[in-house]
This record gives C-alpha cells, structure tokens and sequence, in this order.
C-alpha cells in the first residue's frame, strides 16, 4: 500500500470512529432539569459550566453536549447545574420532579432474584425507597416502579460489580 492510500484509510477510521458517538448522543441521558430532546439542544451552549460545579463530575461532554455517565457514578440530585445554566438549557426543579431516566432491572444477574445472595444496596441508596423501588418476597428482591423514579442512577452505581443487573435508560 502506498503513502497516499494508507493516509486515506486512516483518515477513513478516523472519520468512522466518530459515527457512532453522534448516534449514541440521542440515546444519552441528558443533566436533571434538560428540556426535552431536541430544545435541549438547542439552547444549550456547551458552555460547561454544568460540568465545573457538578459534585460528582458525572456530567460528561461529547460533541459540546452534556450527559450523564453512570458508567461509575451517580447524580446526586444537588441540582447544582440547573442553577449556573445561562441559557435555562436546564430548568430549576426540585429534586423530586426530576426525571433523567427509567431503571431496568435485568433479574437473570440480580444476586436476589436468581438466588445468588442477599442484596438490597439499590433500596438503601434510593433517595425515594417504598415510592421508586421496594423489596419483595422471601428473597427481599428488588421491585423498581418507573414512574416514581427521578433515575439519579444510584442504584446502578451501588449494584454489585459482579452483578450490574440496573442499567438506568433515558426516557422515550
């Protein structure tokens, strides 16, 4: 292969390695308080501030816009970034009429529901225990109910490496 052909090909990956960032950007969760899809991207500036006065630096940027990656923390629900937000990208709401999310509870890898062990980390972090998730039956497995949720994700951060059964997913 020549210079000008192997050039080629790496400006090719290098182009191609960035087409799936930009389709996983309508399918990330988006900062406590975002207006819906598509006016949240709109107002918002990519300024960063959102990300600067985040206590758990949980708000990431791709592409000059904000995200959540509960990959290995949570959101805390200080509400932090809707409050420096020039552009009310963000709006202030309390922290109970947040909605960042849904859970989803894969009971095939959850310690409790296949019998595996006892576990109830995802009920003890939850700043809404009985209203967003409860613990059921003999095994004290856990039951979410979406609606109740905000989807802060700290139950995704507290279930067990070896277990990572709760995946917090953005909203339809």
């Amino acid at each position: 292969m020549n210079r000008r052909a192997l050039i080629g090909a790496a400006a090719a990956a290098i182009a191609l390695s960035f087409v799936p960032k930009r389709a996983r950007a309508s399918t990330r969760l988006r900062p406590p308080g975002a207006l819906p899809r598509g006016a949240f991207e709109q107002a918002c500036i990519g300024c960063f501030r959102c990300a600067e006065v985040c206590p758990t630096k949980v708000i990431q940027f791709e592409l000059a816009t904000p995200f959540l990656d509960f990959s290995s923390r949570a959101c805390v629900l200080c509400m932090k970034c809707t409050e420096v937000c020039p552009t009310d990208a963000l709006v202030e709401l309390k922290a109970e009429a947040v909605r960042i999310g849904v859970p989803k509870l894969d009971r095939s890898k959850c310690l409790p529901w296949t019998g595996q062990g006892v576990c109830r980390l995802c009920y003890q972090v939850c700043p809404y225990p009985e209203r967003a998730v409860e613990v059921v039956g003999p095994q004290k497995a856990p039951l979410f109910h979406p609606e109740a949720c905000v989807g802060c994700g700290l139950c995704e951060e507290a279930c067990p490496e070896s277990a990572r059964a709760i995946t917090i997913e953005p909203l339809p």
